[in-house]
């Protein structure tokens, strides 16, 4: 299989040169492409945050657990409008981040085995689509924008995911000696059909997020247009 720096580095030039693209022909503005190229980066470490002890796990921990803070503090600052004391602003944010690290992520390591279901198409297709619908939630939904740049982020996390499990088969042959490694077939898997409670639960579960998914129509329209691509200035 494919290291951390191997994962990190080609989903960071993959999906570098994507958010440019998509920033060349103004789909998106600078901000966004930025936020997307670190979205498709993350994914290209996500199926390996069922491995107990490796680096992606750490850093996708890390990232979940500050992502979560800041949801919150923006869901009480701006939703509930509570304005907070200095001593609030340091407590709930510890508060959060100790859950996530003490009590999700012991949890999360103890109900998955590494190149299980998170090794799994199906997997990354449930982040896709549930970082589809946090962004969306999350952004103003009246603006056609919106629809297309939540759809944006999931495929960004679609494609990092997509190239980590590409890179783990290809990995798993080795070119040297012509053979194919035990481990071929392992990670690049539709589901993880050995566990089907899990299988049946991520199927639901994607179920239920493209029914309440954003409008495609309005996604599909602007991202047909390439029109004001630009590959050199003029």
């Amino acid at each position: 299989m494919a290291n951390f720096n191997t994962h990190l580095n080609t989903a960071v030039i993959i999906t570098g040169l994507s958010s440019a693209t998509l920033l060349s022909a103004d789909h998106i503005d600078l901000n966004g492409a930025l936020w997307l190229w670190f979205l498709g980066s993350i994914g290209g470490l996500l199926p390996d945050i069922d491995s107990d002890n490796s680096t992606s796990l750490d850093t996708i921990f890390n990232l979940f657990a500050l992502s979560t803070v800041l949801i919150v503090m923006h869901y009480i600052t701006t939703e509930l409008t509570i304005q907070i004391s200095f001593v609030e602003l340091i407590v709930v944010p510890l508060l959060v981040y100790g859950f996530m690290k003490y009590i999700v992520r012991p949890i999360f390591e103890w109900i998955t085995v590494h190149r299980g279901s998170c090794h799994s198409l199906l997997f990354i297709l449930f982040c896709a689509l549930l970082t589809t619908q946090v962004t969306w939630q999350f952004n103003d939904q009246s603006t056609l924008y919106s629809a297309t740049f939540a759809w944006l982020t999931g495929g960004f996390i679609l494609l990092g995911g997509f190239i980590h499990l590409l890179l783990d088969e290809i990995y798993s042959v080795d070119l040297s000696n012509v053979e194919i490694k035990r481990s071929f077939g392992s990670a690049l898997k539709v589901a993880e059909f050995d566990n089907k409670l899990i299988t049946l639960a991520s199927i639901i579960a994607i179920t239920c997020l493209i029914y309440i998914a954003p409008p495609t129509a309005q996604t599909i329209s602007a991202l047909s247009d390439w029109s004001h691509f630009r590959f050199l200035s003029s």
